[in-house]
């Protein structure tokens, strides 16, 4: 252990939550790791052990918000409820996860954008557990009799891409002072009725 005290993972976790304070009250550009280094009481060369650049420290701050996501929608998955009604009411939750990230916390949310690159390994992360999620919900309802029996995989992906421009946060970003609710329950029940 360093002479923190702390753990590498505790370093590690305070970096992160320090991080979103200062990009909270200063903007995400004005976040430097010198300075979230001596907000957790640790030298900047040992900050830089655990985070490569300010990018690295960004980039854990957007994969801490997408985990947190992907939690919340796996504990969805296990309430009882209607398997076609829970399709749309996860929908419903994805859009509204990422609705108030934009909305309640815009620096973290630029920092998101401005760093996200598809081929990063928790942007990665994040859309193989929502392919997992949404594929589950569909075998659920396929084992209920709500949807036609096949690819449970191929019907995952035609209910995800209908819902993309819901949850794309770049697309919920865009459309932030309307309220698209109704229309992402209408789309999605379409599709869902035309795999029944």
């Amino acid at each position: 252990m360093p002479r923190t005290g702390l753990s590498p993972q505790a370093i590690q976790e305070r970096a992160v939550t320090h991080a979103m304070e200062r990009m909270r009250r200063d903007g995400f550009r004005k976040v430097r790791l010198v300075d979230v280094a001596q907000d957790i009481g640790v030298s900047h060369a040992a900050l830089y052990s655990h985070f490569a650049d300010k990018a690295a420290l960004l980039d854990a701050v957007s994969a801490r918000w997408l985990q947190a996501i992907d939690a919340e929608q796996d504990a969805y998955i296990q309430t009882r409820r209607d398997p076609r009604e829970k399709i749309v009411g996860w929908c419903l939750r994805l859009h509204r996860a990422k609705r108030e990230k934009v909305r309640l916390d815009p620096e973290l949310y630029k920092s998101f954008e401005a760093g996200s690159d598809l081929g990063k390994p928790y942007i990665q992360e994040h859309l193989g557990n929502v392919v997992r999620q949404m594929t589950t919900l569909v075998q659920e309802a396929m084992a209920a009799g709500q949807l036609r029996r096949g690819d449970p995989e191929r019907a995952a992906a035609i209910l995800l891409a209908a819902g993309a421009a819901f949850h794309h946060p770049r697309m919920v970003a865009q459309f932030l002072h309307v309220d698209r609710e109704p229309l992402l329950r209408q789309t999605m029940e379409t599709v869902l009725k035309g795999l029944r």
